[in-house]
């Protein structure tokens, strides 16, 4: 008995521990439409996106590049589908982090039409991917985490094709990392334009080399070979406390190195006109202490800018505004060298809407008894459907031709709403809980059952248009509709309405529309001469 609970326990502390590395780690790789889990040639796991994803459907895709073949997962999203949005978790990673995505297209559909199509993270549209470009196709992204759950949408552009998806990865990031210099850029997140290894000529660096699995490039493609060299020199330590960005030794052991002429430059296209953020790496492996002046786009960024021995230091710069990208390091004494260079587009993101705002929509589709589709932020990236949107803010709710009975207490939580339209909703008894909408410019209640007026229209004095037409509603007119200053349209056609319109809407500002109702009049005698012919 004795041995038995020491294997359960035994067991039972293995899994917590496996389980405890597997947090720490912090990888979450998907592999999008993929049948099986498995485990990569860099030992990092692969799981299936199916708990992560409610759209799409799948298939493999098994095609030639070059002399080798290769076979993917795919997820694509037919045209008839909206947002199309994975949900991936990051509540157990640090305030920023890495994501990945690979698309696919490879003629999957035999129809020969590669697709484009917008990407979102968060609030943000963070790219356009055109396969016919490039196919396969990969972005990757430093995002802000202030959430458990951050979402991945592929949007359709209309007439495009369906948007289609290979695989997604997240890789938590060192805390305070891609920050530094980015004072005059808050919400802000990262797109990847470059990740080089100076110096460095066989192929891609990645993890486990790379702890947080960046993709740092070769240099081959970039560097000016006639006047530059590769260096890599191992030393026993660096001295990299104050590096953010905690690079591995084996980017920081490889440089570019100044050969025979004054200037080394890289020359760097950019796919978009755009902000940019730049970091260059220096690790002094060389015993010497080179001096040189580094120009960005032609203008001096850093003067006289020191390497020293077995120390690693880095340089930030942002340049706005820019199509191409020049890096020159021009040398003042010894070697200009150079271990990594990364530039990123600085992508803006977009503020959430407020949590009560979010809250009160919420209620309201719940109260409708259908999926609207509402889910995340309402306005961005993309706005909801029946949602109008002024930056963050809500202004606009259009739910006509939805079976309501009753306006939903939540309505009134929608404090900036400038238009409702409840139009056709099957409302009845009396108009109630809009008398917080302090806002409200248009509100169309017409083609319902409505029987009062009630009281609360008395507090909605910005408002400039009030449709009414063909509900039941009885009685007179309320004078106090004359205390609404800026109403310029007042339509109560079509009701059971009777009586003396008050003379406080009388103005020339306002237009009533008052046909179809027994008698109503701003004269006095004419109701009475009406309701008199009526009765004989």
């Amino acid at each position: 008995m004795d041995r038995l609970r020491f294997w359960v326990v035994f067991f039972l502390f293995l899994g917590f521990w496996v389980v405890a590395f597997s947090d720490q780690d912090g990888f979450l790789s998907l592999t999008c439409g993929g049948t099986t889990n498995y485990t990569d040639s860099s030992n990092i796991s692969w799981i299936l996106d199916n708990e992560f994803i409610s759209t799409g459907n799948t298939t493999t895709i098994s095609y030639i590049e070059g002399t080798s073949s290769s076979s993917v997962p795919v997820r694509f999203f037919p045209n008839s589908q909206g947002h199309n949005c994975y949900r991936l978790p990051v509540n157990n990673m640090s305030s920023l982090v890495l994501v990945r995505a690979q698309f696919v297209y490879k003629d999957y559909d035999g129809l020969g039409k590669p697709p484009s199509f917008s990407v979102s993270l968060g609030t943000a549209i963070v790219s356009t991917i055109d396969l016919r470009k490039a196919d396969p196709w990969i972005e990757e992204f430093v995002w802000p985490v202030d959430k458990d759950i951050v979402s991945f949408c592929l949007h359709n552009i209309p007439d495009s094709g369906a948007p289609a998806i290979s695989s997604i990865e997240v890789r938590p990031l060192p805390q305070g990392a891609y920050t530094s210099g980015m004072e005059d850029f808050p919400h802000k997140s990262l797109r990847k334009s470059y990740r080089i290894n100076c110096g460095y000529t066989n192929g891609s660096l990645r993890y486990p080399l790379d702890p947080y699995d960046r993709i740092w490039d070769a240099d081959q493609s970039f560097a000016p070979f006639h006047v530059s060299t590769g260096f890599k020199i191992q030393l026993a330590s660096f001295n990299a406390s104050s590096l953010k960005e905690d690079l591995p030794a084996d980017i920081l052991q490889t440089a570019r190195v100044l050969a025979r002429r004054d200037v080394l430059t890289y020359n760097l296209s950019l796919d978009t006109l755009a902000d940019y953020y730049i970091i260059l790496y220096f690790a002094g492996i060389l015993p010497v202490f080179p001096s040189f002046d580094i120009l960005i786009n032609g203008d001096v960024a850093r003067s006289n800018y020191t390497v020293r021995n077995s120390e690693v230091g880095a340089l930030y710069f942002t340049q706005r505004g820019i199509t191409s990208l020049n890096i020159t390091l021009k040398s003042i004494s010894f070697y200009p060298q150079v271990n990594a260079v990364e530039v990123y587009e600085i992508l803006d993101i977009p503020e959430e809407a407020s949590s009560t705002t979010v809250s009160a929509l919420q209620v309201i589709q719940q109260s409708t008894g259908l999926d609207l589709g509402w889910q995340d932020d309402p306005c961005s990236p993309i706005k909801w459907d029946q949602i109008g949107c002024e930056g963050n803010i809500v202004t606009s709710l259009e739910l006509s031709d939805i079976y309501l009975r009753s306006i939903s207490p939540a309505i009134g939580d929608l404090l900036d709403l400038k238009t409702l339209d409840l139009h056709n909703t099957s409302l009845t008894g009396e108009i109630q809980n809009l008398a917080s909408l302090t806002r409200l410019e248009k509100l169309n209640l017409s083609f319902n059952q409505l029987t009062s007026f009630g009281t609360e229209l008395d507090n909605l004095v910005s408002l400039q248009t009030l449709d009414l037409q063909n509900n039941t509603l009885q009685g007179m007119v309320p004078d106090s509709l004359g205390e609404l200053e800026d109403l310029h349209l007042l339509n109560v056609e079509n009701n059971k309405l009777q009586g003396a319109l008050p003379q406080s809407l009388n103005r020339e500002s306002l237009e009533i529309r008052a046909s179809g109702n027994l008698c109503l009049s701003f004269s006095t005698m004419t109701c009475k001469r009406f309701l008199s012919q009526l009765l004989y």
